[in-house]
């Protein structure tokens, strides 16, 4: 056997995929815990690897292993050749009619919490070659990450017809004035009265309301609606995300716009109460949509219609708490 056949038995994907753990970890004993191997395991590929390429590929710090520069040329063309063996198993995969591989959705914050571990059961239960990764974000950051093919497909609201990315509606939803009941009662109903069953945006000036930054669906559209009829809304605050907006419901008297599903939990166990706007355009479309730019593969398929069977029914149930 000569000396490059030799080197080549010892570059298997097995020891490269080890090579790239330890050069993103930057610890021999991560690499061991994320490759389930022993931590002699990876120090005997290693070493291999080392004998194969002639070179060492790490030296030792006080706080693990950093790459040598021979490591840090090696990575592009290691991790570029590992995806191209996943490429390869994926089709495989995919001409025997077995969906597997990675697919990457995308959740707006609302259905996050009670979509992804949902969806992870169905998958994991029916097609366990498959793995997901989810991605949670506003859906404007989930347009752009479809439109430039960084995630396969996405959960997210629209207000109106647009997007060049294709999509598959899951449910309609109405906008909400959503604070404690304590709060509402105090600022919108008489004395002894229920709260209304819904209520105009103009009554909205009569709230301190904590709103989400802009751009935003919610707020863009919101904008939009109260320029057009002369309204001043009293925005005490600007939040980046859901958790700071009910926060601040939560401790301050203040309310906030949201759909009913993105408070159910809150809406069940009445720390939280809302009230449907009554103007037809505060309607949401809450879509499934995937991207133009990524091919359909699948498992992304597959993935698509337990979106669609798990998340519409989820969200249906959620809507009447």
């Amino acid at each position: 056997m000569t000396h490059a056949t030799e080197a080549l038995e010892l570059l298997t994907l097995k020891s490269l995929r080890t090579l790239a753990a330890v050069i993103q970890g930057g610890s021999l004993t991560r690499a061991a815990v994320e490759r389930g191997l022993a931590q002699s395991a990876v120090s005997r590929q290693i070493a291999e690897l080392e004998r194969a390429l002639g070179g060492a590929l790490f030296y030792r710090t006080g706080r693990g292993v950093k790459p040598t520069a021979l490591a840090e040329q090696m990575l592009p063309r290691v991790s570029a050749l590992l995806s191209e063996a996943e490429a390869l198993v994926r089709l495989g995969k995919e001409l025997t009619g077995v969906p597997s591989g990675l697919v990457t959705l995308g959740l707006v914050p609302g259905v996050a919490g009670f979509v992804a571990a949902a969806l992870y059961g169905e998958v994991a239960q029916r097609f366990p070659e498959i793995r997901l990764r989810v991605i949670e974000g506003y859906s404007g950051d989930m347009e752009v990450a479809l439109s430039q093919g960084r995630i396969d497909m996405a959960i997210l609201n629209r207000y109106r017809a647009r997007g060049s990315n294709s999509y598959r509606k899951l449910a309609d939803a109405q906008i909400c004035v959503v604070g404690r009941q304590s709060v509402l009662q105090r600022m919108l109903a008489p004395a002894d009265t229920a709260l209304p069953v819904s209520m105009a945006l103009q009554t909205l000036e009569r709230l301190p309301l904590v709103l989400p930054v802009p751009p935003n669906a919610i707020r863009n559209l919101l904008d939009e609606q109260t320029g057009r009829q002369g309204l001043r809304m009293n925005v005490i605050l600007e939040g980046s995300s859901s958790v700071i907006l009910k926060s601040m419901l939560a401790r301050h008297d203040c309310a906030t716009l949201l759909p009913r599903h993105a408070v159910s939990e809150e809406l069940a166990c009445g720390s939280l109460a809302a009230i449907p706007l009554a103007e037809r355009v505060f309607g949401q479309h809450v879509v499934l949509a995937t991207s133009s730019q990524r091919p359909f593969t699948l498992a992304g398929k597959a993935v698509a219609a337990l979106v669609a069977e798990t998340a519409g029914a989820l969200m249906a149930r959620q809507a009447v708490l």
